[in-house]
């Protein structure tokens, strides 16, 4: 069935001709659109050998392809009226391959290579086809806008760490203002302290030293009010170096880069998990903020490390501790961070004074008993008399501060003193209590209660109550034991290198002790009980039988020829 519909449109210059043919052939429906132009020749046009040629063509779908252009952009749109300057495309890109394919090989012409007017060459396929273009211009823009997206990140993220841990130096932490909200008490260390976390020590790092409850913390905390705790950052040390590290990390608001989104896509480092490597990473970056803080402020950090007594004295507690004073050497000598630490152990002293070369060591030590007596009475504004007061401090308490504070805070000031007392004798006992008979596992401790209880006789029966550390080191016979004695908080050692009682209480308690009828017998029975056990561990019984008639010999063997 073939039905046809003629539409024509004559202008001056030119003359189109629409047809519109519908062509239905088994049971397929096709539809053509035809163009034709006559310039000057004829005014008239045969649709019948066209027609005859379209509906003679044996394939009519890539007739459908060829005049619909479905493959281009207008694919499926009839235009009845078209722009006579811009006539129909024929072909798409994907058309011409196609019609290529299907054409037998054999049968291709091969293309012109002559010149000459009104001949061009052929045009050649682009190297790549616009649908490759587009997915490759898609997928460098998409790199370039990760890759920017990379470098912002990283910049934002680098400035976002130290701006935190600048801030850390600049913010107060409300636990530390309320620890400085405490009564405290004007003495001669005060100004030198102050000093020092104000900025002004120069090319130094400072270890404040004194025994438990002498108010070294007080002292620093007092001076860190006093300029509103700007550019100064506290940290509590601890034995476990896991630990010091988290703390290390909330006091400089510091995560070592955990937040980091860039983690997601990369494999954890082997070295990764190491305290001491993230302590470095930590001080790395107080050293970047140091610098600008110098340049635009003209005075240095202040990084207080408090209780570093509390590092073990192992491997792990040697290491992090020789970490922290190798930075504390160079920041003073750079003049950028100024490290103040803070302790109650001697020990500590002397292991930092091996490798020292800018240390400066500030001794706190008690209370004299005049300020000892002034506070007090200031404390309990007239409940006792001052001659009460001043026997209560020469004769029992002596100028402990924080003895002082708690007689202060307390109604009932005798009942306070007896119950210090016995909370100290109490300690003692538990720590270097005697045991005439004590069994095989309590070797070692009973051994280091043997050693005490010869250097604090020594030391009660002295006529000033102190000895020389080199004296006491003989009488105890191990130096350990005079380092685990100073860590227990049983004796001190002030700045003279003189060893004494820790307190007046613990004085009080010693003399008691020593001076009772059955002390030297209980001495000597422990400290030969802890003789005969280290002989009983130090030997071995061999015991030779002789079963079944065989005989035990003893010597080299014979060699007789080449067998034994």
């Amino acid at each position: 069935m073939i039905r046809f519909n003629r539409l024509i449109h004559v202008t001056s210059r030119f003359q189109f001709h629409h047809v519109n043919f519908v062509s239905k052939e088994r049971g397929q429906l096709y539809l053509t659109r035809l163009h034709s132009t006559n310039n000057n020749k004829s005014n008239s046009i045969n649709p019948t050998s066209r027609l005859d040629k379209l509906t003679n063509a044996r394939n009519p779908i890539p007739l459908q392809k060829r005049h619909l252009n479905q493959d281009t952009n207008a694919a499926g749109v009839w235009d009845p009226f078209p722009d006579p300057f811009q006539p129909i495309v024929e072909y798409s890109a994907e058309t011409a391959l196609g019609d290529d394919e299907d054409e037998d090989p054999k049968k291709k012409k091969k293309p012109s290579v002559k010149g000459g007017a009104g001949h061009h060459p052929p045009p050649q396929p682009p190297f790549l086809s616009p649908r490759v273009m587009d997915a490759v211009l898609t997928t460098v823009m998409g790199l370039a806008a990760v890759g920017l997206g990379g470098v912002l990140y990283q910049t934002w993220y680098e400035w976002n760490e130290q701006h935190k841990v600048l801030l850390s130096f600049t913010k107060p932490i409300p636990l530390l203002k309320s620890r400085t909200s405490e009564s405290f008490f004007a003495r001669t260390e005060q100004k030198k302290i102050a000093s020092v976390v104000a900025g002004h020590g120069r090319a130094k790092y400072f270890l404040l030293v004194g025994e438990r409850g002498t108010g070294k913390t007080q002292l620093v905390l007092n001076a860190m009010e006093k300029i509103g705790h700007y550019g100064i950052v506290f940290c509590e040390a601890h034995s476990d170096s896991e630990v010091f590290k988290t703390r290390l990390g909330r006091a400089l608001n510091y995560t070592y880069r955990e937040d980091y989104v860039g983690q997601l896509f990369a494999r954890e480092a082997p070295e990764r998990g190491s305290a001491l490597l993230d302590v470095e990473k930590a001080f790395n970056m107080v050293e970047q903020v140091a610098m600008k803080y110098v340049r635009r402020r003209g005075r240095p950090l202040i990084l207080i490390i408090n209780n570093i007594h509390a590092f073990k004295d192992d491997d792990d507690g040697i290491d992090l501790l020789e970490l922290l004073q190798q930075r504390a050497e160079s920041w003073a000598a750079s003049r950028l961070v100024t490290m103040v630490f803070n302790t109650d152990d001697y020990s500590v002293y002397e292991r930092m004074k091996r490798d020292a070369s800018r240390m400066e060591v500030i001794r706190v030590n008690d209370l004299t008993h005049e300020e000892a007596v002034r506070l007090l009475k200031e404390k309990r504004r007239g409940h006792e008399s001052d001659e009460e007061l001043e026997k209560l401090i020469m004769e029992r308490v002596g100028g402990r501060l924080s003895y002082v504070n708690r007689l202060g805070r307390e109604d009932d000031i005798y009942e306070t003193v007896a119950q210090l007392e016995s909370e100290e004798k109490t300690w003692l006992t538990n720590q270097i209590g005697l045991i005439p008979d004590f069994e095989e596992t309590a070797f070692d401790s009973q051994k280091y209660a043997s050693c005490a209880w010869k250097l604090i006789k020594a030391l009660v029966k002295s006529e000033e109550k102190k000895l020389p550390v080199n004296d006491c080191r003989i009488i105890t016979g191990n130096p350990k034991w005079l380092e685990m004695l100073d860590h227990d908080n049983i004796i001190m050692i002030d700045d003279q290198h003189n060893v004494k009682a820790d307190s007046k209480i613990l004085q009080n308690i010693f003399e008691e002790i020593v001076n009772r009828e059955d002390f030297d017998d209980l001495l000597d029975n422990v400290c030969e009980r802890v003789e005969e056990v280290d002989k009983e561990q130090r030997t071995r019984e061999i015991i030779w039988s002789k079963k079944n008639d065989q005989v035990v010999r003893f010597g080299h063997p014979k060699k007789q020829g080449w067998f034994w």
